[in-house]
């Protein structure tokens, strides 16, 4: 079992040695796996990067990714921020180190200036990333976030212990780790969302953990240890982005509301807001809609 245990960490630390590089302010970044979507036909356009926001996955925005390349005639990328997805497990779970790895991607892939769409966590990513690299950003959407320190619409706490306890006890089942996630929250589409971020076991030795059984394919206690990062706000009031910036913002949500309103017009000067009848996962939930006030948002 001990040596099991140190092959498998062996294998960890190699593939994250080779994901690794030193970024802007000496960070190491993370080298991101990503979904790209190419355009119909070559075009010069600025290309999309697309961030998910906690516990989310470049799986989450595939068919929107998609439409956009397809309805705007432009690549888009939609990418695994670091701890989740694919992408590699390292800390410190931070808005500084997030912006550093998206710096990293862009400049890798050679994009220019792309359009950078971002929900939630991913959306304090971009806006970070267009505050601390204006010259980087062309537009820019922020999809039901603000720049504030504000709680988490979901009890996200929570949400790590309940998948926590599914890996400990060996859950083989989905029905059976659904039944488990139903204590903690009721909403049917919120428990599938967070069961995306559990995989069965195939090699026990590589991976540990029973043949079979569920394992987080996300490094739980980092993220939860991360939380209070994740809803705050560190960026000094002064830095500006001055291109065009949208905000959208769900009805149902507490987010996009009069109390951020200050805050956004002093980060982002050129900024405008919409809102949809919908509650935190708005593109999810109006997705046409959310699409076409993108596509207004671009071509405008």
């Amino acid at each position: 079992m001990i040596a099991a245990s140190r092959v498998r960490m062996a294998c960890q630390l190699g593939r994250q040695c080779q994901t690794m590089a030193r970024g802007v302010r000496g960070l190491s970044t993370a080298k991101l796996e990503f979904t790209a979507t190419k355009a119909d036909a070559p075009s010069s356009k600025a290309p999309l990067v697309i961030l998910h926001g906690l516990f989310g996955s470049k799986q989450n925005w595939r068919a929107i990714s998609k439409q956009l390349s397809r309805v705007l005639g432009r690549d888009t990328y939609s990418v695994d921020l670091r701890n989740h997805g694919d992408s590699p497990h390292m800390a410190p779970h931070s808005y500084e180190a997030m912006s550093a790895d998206i710096v990293r991607f862009i400049r890798d892939h050679r994009l220019g200036q792309p359009v950078l769409i971002g929900h939630s966590m991913g959306g304090k990513v971009v806006m970070r990333t267009a505050l601390d690299h204006p010259d980087l950003v062309s537009r820019l959407i922020v999809d039901d976030i603000v720049p504030c320190t504000v709680d988490l619409a979901h009890d996200f706490g929570r949400y790590v212990v309940g998948l926590r306890e599914i890996e400990e006890k060996g859950i083989a089942v989905q029905k059976e780790a659904d039944m488990m996630l139903a204590r903690i929250e009721d909403d049917l589409s919120v428990r599938q969302f967070l069961l995306t971020n559990m995989k069965k076991v195939k090699d026990p030795q590589v991976e540990g953990g029973v043949k079979g059984a569920y394992r987080s394919r996300i490094p739980l206690e980092l993220l939860g240890d991360s939380l209070n990062g994740i809803v705050a706000w560190d960026v000094s009031p002064d830095k500006v982005y001055p291109g065009p910036t949208l905000f959208i913002g769900g009805e149902r949500s507490p987010y996009v509301k009069p109390h951020a309103f200050p805050a956004m017009s002093r980060h982002f000067p050129q900024h405008e807001v919409k809102m949809l009848d919908t509650g935190h996962w708005v593109h999810a939930e109006k997705p046409q809609e959310f699409m076409d006030l993108v596509c207004d948002f671009i071509d405008e």
